[in-house]
């Protein structure tokens, strides 16, 4: 069986300046739940691909209920990608599904990062002729935090220190450089839960100091580095 997480689920999204919540404390008086620390902070890198004229992320742009975004995304330090995982996530409104399979590193050196050609185990049927028409655009690292609710039912992810550069397919080594990025100087908040929760839920975020928003870091990077137009 491929490596999958495909659970439905609801994601909302805040961003924020980086002087009102920077930590636990921070996001615990904004919000109307106990929360607490579930993982140790790590940091994300993923190479976010798209077709040759940015469809995927253009549905996004255009308001589109159904949207999917293909990554390949690792942990650790940016030059160094080890175990990469293939995610496919798609999107109806605020509830979310994700697909993941793993990928070989050296496959990926190998093809350029091309995903044509590239093993991926039971990969379903219905993203066979996706993945032939999509190339890497751009790459976003950031630390990530995890906290999660007393009572286990809601999960936040605060995401802090984000940089973003486009991806060069003619030089490989030169993405993993890290002094070539540009940086977001504000945090992301990412609320997760499963359907059933919705109705409480949307109340507990209501002291957030940010907009709900629809903007993917990935939409967030191309705006910044100039690559769609808005």
């Amino acid at each position: 069986m491929a490596d999958q997480e495909n659970k439905l689920r609801y994601e909302r999204k805040f961003i924020v300046n980086n002087y009102f919540i920077n930590s636990l404390g921070d996001l615990r008086s904004f919000l109307k739940i106990n929360i607490k620390q579930q993982y140790q902070q790590r940091r994300i890198n993923s190479i976010y691909y798209d077709t040759h004229d940015y469809k995927l992320a253009k549905k996004t742009i255009d308001g589109l209920s159904d949207r999917t975004k293909v990554r390949i995304r690792y942990y650790g330090k940016l030059k160094d990608i080890t175990y990469p995982r293939l995610e496919i996530k798609n999107k109806t409104g605020l509830i979310g599904e994700k697909l993941i399979y793993k990928i070989d590193a050296k496959s990926l050196y190998e093809k350029n990062f091309s995903l044509t050609n590239i093993k991926i185990n039971n990969l379903k049927i219905d993203y066979f002729e996706l993945i032939k028409t999509i190339e890497p655009k751009v790459i976003v690292s950031y630390n990530r935090n995890y906290f999660i609710s007393s009572c286990n039912q809601y999960r936040f992810t605060l995401d802090k220190e984000i940089i973003f550069k486009s991806f060069e397919k003619h030089n490989i080594e030169f993405n993993f450089l890290n002094d070539l990025y540009s940086r977001f100087n504000k945090s992301i908040i990412e609320f997760k839960y499963i359907i059933a929760n919705e109705n409480s839920a949307s109340k507990l975020t209501r002291n957030i100091p940010s907009r709900l928003t629809s903007s993917s870091k990935y939409l967030t990077a191309l705006k910044h580095l100039g690559l769609v137009l808005t």
